[in-house]
This record gives structure tokens, C-alpha cells and sequence, in this order.
């Protein structure tokens, strides 16, 4: 029996909104389940059963599917494939037949994951794109933060995207730059925020302080187009 995906949703086409491909085309497979639990999370319907968050939702909502079945919706052509949630990587036996056995191999696939879990094993070629919890997200230090794991990120060139909200975060962003050895040009600052109007608050602070320590800048292009919409 093959591996199956629990997903929330598939969208797309469309545009990856952050981080390097920033504005680029690409399809979105959102897999359900996560093992943290942000208080500032936008897609809690993958993960928050109990309401944490304000909304329980349901596992119901939730889809077993073969990687057959996702690969069977992708258009023609298909140029990228962002895997985000969630926490894809709890699935990561699944996600290794899918990315394996199912996607034609002129199609880039980026994983987006919080950088908590090993991501050996996994083909190559995937780009990952590690977003760390800092504490404004609510969620434990030592559980958020996994330095050795961070570390086989950086050793694969990941991105590492920070979601920052507040000034004290520069300093925990440098110490987790020095310890990890992330180099600067793969770092990335992208304002917390579900309206284009809590992206846009601080951006010329950002800005400058990316300018300052060699870092890169991204908003949230999807929130400045359609605000907290689903599916875009």
C-alpha cells in the first residue's frame, strides 16, 4: 500500500509570497498536522483541534491521499511546488515517495518547515526554507529551538526566515546566526503579520537593520495582495 499525505489543501497556480522565490509561480501543498503550536500561527485549521488558537477545528477537515493522487493535480509544466503546513517534515516518509516517485523532475520543490526535526533523507535537490520560532510565538525555547538540527539545515544551504515582531528579536536572531555558523546572505526578516497594514507597521526598521547586518527582507506579498484570504 503506498504512503499517503495528510493534507488540508492544494492551491494554485499562484505566487510564492516570501523568502527568495518571493513573486515567483509556483503550487502550494499544505499538509495537515504540526508539532508547535504558535499563538500567532495563520493556518491553525492544519493543527488546532482544541482551540488554542481562538477556533477548534477538526481532523475531519484533514485528507489522506496518495502521491499519486497530489501528483495527478498539478498543472502541466508545473514550475515549483512549495510543501508547507503545518510541520511537513512529520511526514517525512511519505514526503521522501512523493517527492521521489511522483513529481516530474523539471518541477523545484521547496519545503517550508520550522527547523525542528532531521531533514536527512530527503532528496537533495529540495530547497528548505526554515522558519525558528522566537518567543513572541508562545512556544518553549528548548522546544522552538533545536540547534543541532538547525545546523544540518545550514550544512544543506538552507533559508533561514525569521518571523520578527519586535526589536529584542535581533539579538536572539544574531546569537542563533552565530551558534548555528548561518551564513548572512541566507537569512531573512519577514514582519509577522495578517493584514498588509501589520506587515507594513515597522518596515523601514527592518529594512535597515537587513541593511546593517548583511540579512535579506520579506514581506508577506500574498497578505499585502489579499489580506488573511485562504487559498492564494
Amino acid at each position: 500500500m503506498p504512503d499517503e499525505l495528510i493534507i488540508s489543501e492544494m492551491f494554485g497556480m499562484t505566487l510564492q509570497g516570501e523568502g527568495r522565490s518571493q513573486g515567483r509561480p509556483a503550487m502550494f501543498l499544505r499538509l495537515g498536522l504540526c508539532n508547535l503550536d504558535c499563538r500567532w500561527c495563520d493556518t491553525p485549521y492544519t493543527w488546532d483541534w482544541t482551540g488554542k488558537n481562538g477556533e477548534a477545528f477538526s481532523k475531519k477537515d484533514l485528507r489522506h491521499v496518495t502521491g499519486e493522487q497530489v501528483a495527478s493535480k498539478l498543472p502541466e509544466g508545473c514550475p515549483r511546488l512549495v510543501i508547507t503546513g503545518g510541520e511537513p517534515l512529520i511526514q517525512k516518509k511519505a514526503l521522501i515517495d512523493f517527492i521521489e516517485n511522483h513529481l516530474p523532475e523539471s518541477c523545484a520543490v521547496e519545503i517550508e518547515t520550522n527547523g525542528t526535526l532531521d531533514p536527512t533523507g530527503l532528496p537533495r535537490f529540495v530547497h528548505f526554507n526554515v522558519s525558528p520560532k522566537l518567543p513572541h510565538s508562545g512556544v518553549d525555547f528548548n522546544k522552538a529551538i533545536n540547534f543541532d538540527v538547525l545546523r544540518l539545515y545550514e550544512r544543506l544551504d538552507a533559508d533561514f526566515k525569521f518571523v520578527v515582531k519586535e526589536p529584542s528579536d535581533l539579538e536572539l536572531i544574531n546569537d542563533i546566526q552565530n551558534i548555528v555558523g548561518i551564513n548572512p546572505s541566507n537569512i531573512w526578516l519577514m514582519p509577522e503579520g495578517r493584514s498588509a497594514r501589520d506587515v507594513m507597521r515597522h518596515i523601514q526598521q527592518w529594512f535597515m537593520l537587513c541593511v546593517d547586518n548583511g540579512w535579506n527582507l520579506s514581506t508577506r506579498l500574498h497578505v499585502l495582495a489579499f489580506g488573511d484570504e485562504r487559498g492564494v
